[in-house]
């Protein structure tokens, strides 16, 4: 038994004669009724020559004897501080490309290291998981920065032409998104008087219509925990495979009466051309879309070769066989003729693609086919601002398959 030192008494636990009594005495000691605590108290301190009677009033008025609380932890902090995460930012090709846009980003960096708690932030700084990202050991955010940098540039110009135009503010729509790093950037970096909503839209993220809904394994933590956004970032658990969720996209958040902007970032297979569609169709039933950026991250799978698939977007039409016919090709390797493809699915004049620097090779096993390509080509199309009122949207199957033809469709 000890007492605490606060009462001024000391405490000197585990005297010679707590080992004569028996085993059940053990037991009752465990919980001493108040007179058998305070003479064992008095019995003890007499021993040391201690103020019985002051000992005495401490103990009648503490409470019964426990193992006192362990002290509280440090505050941990992370090793991935603001001037580090600036030095990782210099080392990307987006430093070279944007180094006004790579200043502003660690300065949001910044924000976010004493904004998220170190669980958060932890989140945000591990290192990348595929690729030269996890080679050279960066951080997971700094990975994904580089790869949004394009994006970003672009949304910074396009809304920076649409305030001199005098459109309404924008809606973002980020397919795709996963943790949504280009999200959360765009509504740091973008003017928050020009866009109205960032749409998160990933079949991972939890319907929050649902009680208890933990999607595919990402929380919302990050994005509704700690604070507001300058401008709203909203999730939506959308799987852009599936015919039905396209279409409830589509009714919801496309038509709305304001310019649509929709983004997608390393898209793989077939959704690039899912994206492209949902602008394709935006724009002929004049619900608004005004942009399309997205980066294709790899071909679709080779089970569409084997099985003939025939894929249509728009007004195009191109099978998977044409992907690796050696002979049609022209000296393009067959990630390089699906960019060729894609850009004539397109339905608008003004569309480019272009390439940026990425941190390497991937050796993402999902991405066989283009291992040590560089895969940061970008995808850029644009028209001007119409909305139909309440006839937007009619008459277009949002929904429509890109698959139209081949073996086992069903």
């Amino acid at each position: 038994f000890g007492l605490s030192s606060s009462s001024g008494c000391p405490a000197r636990p585990h005297r010679p004669w707590q080992r004569r009594f028996s085993a059940g005495g053990r037991a009752a000691m465990a919980a001493p009724s108040d007179e058998l605590r305070v003479a064992l108290v008095r019995r003890a301190l007499r021993a040391e020559g201690a103020d019985v009677k002051a000992c005495r009033v401490a103990a009648e008025g503490s409470p019964p004897l426990a193992v006192p609380p362990p002290p509280p932890p440090l505050e941990a902090s992370s090793r991935w501080t603001p001037d580090r995460i600036r030095v990782a930012m210099a080392s990307i090709p987006a430093a070279t490309a944007y180094p006004d846009l790579v200043r502003r980003a660690g300065d949001v960096l910044e924000k976010w290291y004493y904004r998220f708690p170190l669980n958060v932030w932890s989140r945000f700084v591990k290192f990348a998981d595929s690729g030269t990202g996890r080679h050279k050991q960066l951080p997971k955010v700094v990975k994904e920065f580089n790869e949004s940098a394009p994006v970003l540039a672009r949304l910074m110009e396009w809304t920076d032409q649409a305030e001199r135009a005098g459109d309404p503010r924008c809606d973002i729509v980020d397919l795709c998104s996963g943790f949504g790093f280009l999200a959360m950037f765009a509504s740091e970096l973008l003017p928050a008087e020009r866009v109205q909503n960032i749409y998160l839209v990933d079949r991972v993220w939890p319907n929050r219509n649902v009680p208890g809904s933990k999607g595919g394994g990402i929380t919302t933590a990050h994005i509704y925990d700690h604070g507001e956004w300058p401008i709203p970032l909203l999730t939506l658990q959308v799987d852009v495979k599936k015919s039905r969720e396209m279409r409830d996209l589509a009714k919801h958040i496309v038509r709305d009466p304001r310019p649509t902007i929709i983004c997608g970032v390393h898209l793989c297979g077939t959704l690039s051309l899912r994206a492209i569609q949902l602008f394709n169709d935006g724009l002929s039933s004049g619900c608004g879309v005004t942009g399309l950026i997205f980066a294709p991250c790899c071909l679709p799978r080779k089970q569409h070769r084997e099985r003939k698939f025939v894929y249509e977007v728009g007004a195009h039409r191109f099978t998977a066989q044409e992907l690796h016919d050696h002979k049609a090709k022209n000296g393009l390797n067959a990630y390089e003729v699906y960019q060729e493809h894609l850009l004539l699915c397109i339905d608008t004049s003004d569309k480019a693609r272009e390439e940026m620097g990425a941190l390497g090779g991937d050796d993402d096993e999902r991405h066989r086919d283009q291992r040590n390509k560089d895969k940061n080509v970008f995808f850029f199309a644009r028209a001007p601002y119409r909305h139909d009122g309440s006839t937007a949207g009619l008459g277009v199957d949002f929904g429509k398959p890109v698959v139209i033809d081949g073996l086992r469709l069903n």
